[in-house]
């Protein structure tokens, strides 16, 4: 399916958003709050595939939005920024990925989300649909920034929140700041700033639906936080948008690994420092993905034999790990053989 640009909105001087016309009545795209879209982008004769969360709601909005923070070295986020134009085209697949919420009628909950950066996106999205579909429910968000000026919908969380004073509440955590204000706090996100919100707040550290989306390092910071006031790992949800340098025991490993794909095997070498989906692709072997982060199966197989190091995060149950299944685009070889299978 391909979908039209009808607009491009500059968020920040690294960000910005591509709204795109909702196909049809009779051929929209559906999708849930916090899902992303893949967009197939043509640069220099090929097509590369790029998935970016929509920062749109499914109840409000009648067109599609998705955010694009340029990232250094990026070729896709780089083309976009630089290139894409309104009335262009681009060719997408249908919306994936688990990290969504589904706001219902008469639910009254709490929602405690944590973004880093552009990982507001899918919040932002999500946050949009409980306001309006999920009227008794509660949110807190705490939104961690470098800067004042990179803070991404700055202005729209700010009408939200004064839109929905008795429903919405927004702390910004900047790590260079220069403002005095109740809710922003200078620095880093730390226990004395997650507690004293807290309290602020009247909230206790309980069953509350924790959501958390941003670089793997800040995630992961916020899961310790949560898991010293009591709150474990499995009941906090997460979307990660950078993956980390994987430490590999080999530095000069070169896996011979074997990619059997319906009735074809296809011999690679893998370096221990590269994902197996990154070389199959490097070497035009056809096999499905679309996040490239572990969050939306796609590119699952099973490791029939060797040994590789899958980056954490990743959205397999570990009943599914148990059985050998992977994810190729955040598996690492760390055997001189790997045999997979699709």
């Amino acid at each position: 399916m391909k979908l039209l640009v009808t607009d491009i909105v500059k968020e920040t001087d690294d960000a910005l958003s591509v709204c795109f016309k909702n196909g049809n009545i009779f051929n929209k795209l559906k999708y849930k709050p916090g899902q992303f879209l893949t967009i197939h982008v043509p640069i220099k004769g090929q097509i590369y595939k790029r998935a970016y969360s929509f920062s749109s709601s499914p109840y409000i909005d009648r067109d599609l939005k998705i955010t694009i923070k340029r990232v250094d070295k990026g070729l896709v986020s780089n083309f976009v920024h630089d290139n894409l134009k309104v009335g262009d085209k681009l060719e997408v697949d249908k919306p994936m990925g688990s990290f969504f919420v589904e706001p219902k009628k008469g639910e009254a909950k709490t929602y405690v989300f944590f973004a880093g950066g552009s990982g507001i996106t899918p919040i932002f999205s999500i946050i949009q649909s409980i306001l309006v579909k999920e009227v008794d429910s509660k949110v807190l968000l705490f939104y961690a920034n470098q800067t004042l000026s990179s803070i991404i919908f700055a202005e729209d969380i700010r009408q939200l929140s004064n839109i929905y004073p008795d429903q919405f509440k927004v702390e910004h955590i900047v790590s260079d700041l220069n403002l005095r204000a109740e809710n922003y706090h200078q620095g880093f996100l730390s226990d004395a700033i997650l507690t004293s919100v807290f309290s602020k707040h009247k909230l206790e550290f309980d069953n509350h639906v924790y959501m958390v989306c941003g670089p793997f390092g800040y995630m992961e910071k916020v899961k310790e936080l949560l898991n010293l006031n009591g709150i474990t790992r499995e009941k906090i949800k997460v979307e990660v948008f950078k993956l980390p340098m994987v430490k590999v025991t080999g530095k000069d490993l070169l896996s011979n690994v074997t990619i059997k794909i319906k009735d074809q095997s296809y011999g690679i070498k893998v370096r221990g420092d590269k994902s197996i989906l990154q070389q199959a692709m490097s070497e035009n072997i056809a096999i499905p993905y679309s996040c490239r982060s572990g969050m939306c199966s796609t590119c699952k197989a099973t490791c029939v034999s060797g040994d590789i190091k899958m980056v954490e995060g990743h959205i397999l149950e570990q009943s599914e790990v148990d059985q050998g299944k992977i994810l190729t685009c955040v598996s690492y070889p760390e055997s001189e053989s790997v045999v997979i299978e699709f």
